[in-house]
């Protein structure tokens, strides 16, 4: 029996994209969004590799989208603020991560986010869109000992929300991180995208009448 439900947040919960193309833009005028998020998916994953401190990888990506790689520490966090403040007036959720949310804690599951950003910018977000609900437990891998797709860091939001990974969902966009990561750590998992091309394409489908009755093929028995 599934008796937890961890979804991921950005592009799952929150807009993430849409809030980023926005703030590239305003940060630096011109259509720059899809090589800033090419650079942001490079620097993220060398953090989840381990290469790369959390803050490591904002200077890096900051030095390499700017072009300046002479730029200090301090000088590339200073500019990647002003990112940062952009992108922050566009987070938004996607419209049915409320009622969705609302839905899973109404039918009794334990529910967390398991994230690898920063708890104050998740926090954030979480809050922008409405999504800080009683209930809602909030597990930033930064301070865990290593974040998604590492088995470690799902096992201790289990560990904290006091569930089996067996008993546990994990839903979110990333293949990787939401999917593979998740299953090898053995929990359940959906994987969440918008295209059509994941197990869901809206987070809707989890509230739709029969759903849960067609994933009990899968062992999934809300």
């Amino acid at each position: 029996m599934i008796r937890a439900i961890l979804f991921d947040l950005d592009d799952t919960l929150m807009d993430h994209t849409a809030a980023m193309h926005a703030a590239v833009e305003e940060w630096l005028p011109g259509g720059h969004h899809e090589r800033f998020a090419e650079i942001e998916k490079k620097w993220f994953a060398a953090y989840e590799r381990g290469e790369v401190s959390h803050q490591g990888q904002r200077v890096e990506r900051c030095r390499e989208f700017l072009g300046r790689p002479e730029m200090t520490e301090q000088e590339a966090l200073a500019e990647y603020a002003k990112y940062l403040a952009a992108y922050e007036k566009h987070w938004q959720a996607l419209g049915d991560a409320l009622p969705t949310l609302q839905h899973v804690l109404s039918r009794g599951l334990k529910v967390g986010v398991l994230t690898n950003g920063a708890r104050e910018m998740q926090e954030g977000k979480l809050k922008a869109g409405g999504l800080d609900l009683p209930g809602i437990e909030l597990f930033p891998t930064v301070e865990m000992a290593k974040p998604k797709p590492h088995r470690e860091a799902y096992l201790e939001a289990c560990r904290r929300l006091e569930v089996e990974p067996s008993s546990t969902l994990m839903i979110g966009d990333s293949v990787t991180n939401d999917v593979e990561g998740a299953r090898a750590a053995g929990l359940q998992a959906l994987h969440f995208d918008r295209a059509g091309n994941g197990d869901i394409a809206a987070l809707s489908e989890l509230t739709a009448m029969g759903y849960f009755k067609r994933f009990k093929s899968k062992d999934l028995n809300l």
